[in-house]
């Protein structure tokens, strides 16, 4: 899985630095499966989660393929609607957003997409959708 940019097809992962620590904002509904997502890349095992209130962080270093040796720095914020405010204030100086989705959720498709927009007219934030 995964998609290419740029007129000669480099991935994006190759224009990553290899010994920094990349810090990544998690966001997306509540329920879309952020910590799932997040605990699955940290302990290599699904775990029960709660509902985040607030955020989780967690140091993760790639093991494989163009991440091998990258250390990303993880920030999964709640996404309960009052919560949702708070997104601006995280994002700011990072290095990428990973908007989560709830594929299986159809009726709240629309809902996830009006919230990512609204992330993407934030000023501060060059944007570049990438689906897998």
């Amino acid at each position: 899985m995964g998609t290419t940019m740029g007129k000669n097809g480099g991935h994006f992962l190759d224009a990553l630095p290899s010994q920094a620590t990349l810090h990544v904002v998690m966001l997306g509904l509540d329920s879309a499966g952020k910590t799932t997502a997040l605990y699955r890349l940290k302990f290599d095992q699904y775990l029960n989660t709660v509902p985040t209130i607030g955020f989780n962080c967690e140091k993760i270093q790639g093991t494989a393929g163009r991440a091998k040796g990258i250390h990303f720095l993880i920030w999964d914020v709640g996404g309960q609607e009052k919560l949702r405010p708070l997104w601006r204030s995280y994002t700011r100086c990072t290095d990428g957003i990973l908007f989560v989705v709830d594929s299986v959720d159809v009726e709240r498709m629309e809902e996830a997409k009006m919230e990512l927009l609204r992330m993407a007219k934030c000023p501060d934030n060059q944007v570049s959708i990438t689906s897998y």
